[in-house]
């Protein structure tokens, strides 16, 4: 017991000892402790209400929105020689500068274009000559035709006529003799009755009969004449029928020779153009550039001579981008989580950018202490992934501070490597590390539009 009280005083503040009270803990130092242990206690507890950016992290690369600002591949579209290179890898060349020129194998092959062009040129001259002169003779055909069956169907016209006037001679012919047949009946009565004692002279009654007799001739030269109008309409007929016949023959033959002409036009034409396809790719042989560029790569051998088949590359052209984004590649449990937050705030989610080169330190969950970053906003998702379950997401820029402006086409070039967070929600640490442990997603998908009033009305079974 002596022992124990003598440690004890050994400890005391007021012990004789120096070294003890020098590895003594000074009393500051132990309130210290105290309040740190304090704050790792209190620290996850005030922690779950700070607040904390949800974010879905992607690589990718710098490349031109626009289809015709990416990369253009320069091939030959004539086959030959390469004759001389304009450029070389690195050279800045403007829409329509000269790239290489190429020469045909056939040193003698533009001379004979150009003379199977002139030759085909006076052919269609002549040709065009002959189908205006077809045309005249359609013409002409068709006012003969016209003029024939005018004719002939005047003369019908015509013989009709001469039916009628022949009918009615006959009915004047038929009354005079009818007429003159009674006077004879007349004058024979008076000759012969005894009763009158000759009235009548025989010379009377003979030049009665005469008469008489001459009246039924008439009436016989009107029928005559009757059948010869007759037949005189029937032959007008065939000749109307003929003539019709004749002028269609006739305008159908020059209506023939006509589209024959058009057709020699037709075939001259096509051998034109093909002659005039074939100068156009002879003149190809001067390869130019598509656009405003930098030539990234001499794909030929750059050699002087060098032969090239058509469709081979010759050079590759990284067009000067006006209209830059950045794809980024998600994961695909996380692209429907993007779509459903644009739409529910309408328009794409904010996304921190890192390129390669530029040093920058971005914290996920607080992105206001971000350094070296650069803003952007979601453009478009792919609708598909990329055959791995990564879905692409287009970032373009956008400008919320000074700070967050892209920088220059020289510098920030198609191919440069970028690290992007997504932003979501902003919701508290506690929220989020709940999430995290219970694998829920960020963004909850929206509901589906409700229905409007005014519908149609529910249905009712009978009872």
């Amino acid at each position: 017991m002596t022992g124990q009280v003598q440690i004890h005083s050994a400890f005391n503040s007021d012990t004789p000892f120096q070294s003890l009270q020098r590895v003594r803990t000074p009393q500051m130092v132990r309130w210290v402790g105290r309040v740190l242990l304090i704050g790792l206690l209190l620290l996850p507890i005030a922690l779950i209400f700070v607040p904390w950016q949800q974010t879905i992290r992607g690589r990718g690369q710098v490349v031109a929105f626009a289809p015709r600002e990416r990369k253009q591949v320069v091939t030959a579209l004539v086959g030959g020689q390469v004759r001389k290179w304009h450029v070389v890898e690195g050279s800045k060349v403007k829409i329509g500068d000269a790239i290489a020129d190429i020469d045909d194998n056939d040193p003698e092959l533009s001379e004979r274009l150009i003379a199977q062009r002139k030759y085909l040129l006076s052919r269609r001259k002549a040709a065009e000559d002959e189908v205006a002169e077809q045309n005249r003779a359609v013409d002409a055909q068709d006012r003969a035709a016209a003029a024939a069956v005018g004719a002939a169907r005047a003369n019908r016209d015509a013989a009709q006529l001469l039916v009628e006037v022949a009918k009615q001679s006959r009915k004047n012919a038929e009354f005079a003799g009818t007429f003159e047949q009674r006077r004879f009946d007349m004058f024979e009565r008076l000759f012969k009755d005894k009763q009158f004692g000759g009235l009548e002279s025989e010379l009377n009654r003979d030049e009665a009969k005469m008469r008489s007799d001459r009246a039924a001739t008439d009436v016989k030269r009107a029928d005559a004449e009757i059948k010869r109008a007759d037949a005189a309409v029937l032959t007008s007929d065939s000749l109307l029928l003929q003539a019709e016949a004749n002028g269609i023959s006739a305008v159908a033959t020059a209506r023939r020779d006509l589209r024959r002409a058009e057709q020699n036009v037709f075939s001259v034409e096509r051998e034109l153009q093909e002659i005039d396809n074939r100068i156009e790719r002879f003149k190809a042989r001067f390869v130019k550039a598509p656009c405003d560029g930098v030539v990234f790569r001499i794909s030929a051998d750059g050699q002087i001579g060098q032969f090239v088949k058509e469709g081979d590359e010759l050079a590759v052209i990284v067009p000067d981008t006006t209209d830059r984004v950045v794809e980024l590649l998600i994961d695909g449990v996380d692209a429907p989580l993007i779509a459903a937050h644009m739409e529910q705030i309408g328009r794409g989610p904010h996304v921190r950018l890192q390129f390669e080169g530029w040093p920058g330190v971005q914290f996920a969950g607080w992105p206001s202490v971000a350094i070296g970053t650069f803003g952007g906003r979601v453009r478009q998702i792919d609708p598909t992934d990329d055959g791995y379950g990564r879905f692409r997401i287009l970032v373009e820029p956008e400008q919320m501070f000074e700070e967050d402006r892209w920088p220059e086409g020289f510098y920030l070039r198609q191919g440069n490597q970028a690290v992007g967070w997504v932003f979501l929600n902003r919701v508290t640490l506690g929220y989020e590390l709940w999430r995290q442990f219970n694998g829920f997603p960020p963004v909850v998908a929206p509901k589906p539009p409700e229905k409007k009033d005014g519908g149609k009305p529910p249905k009712v079974k009978p009872g």
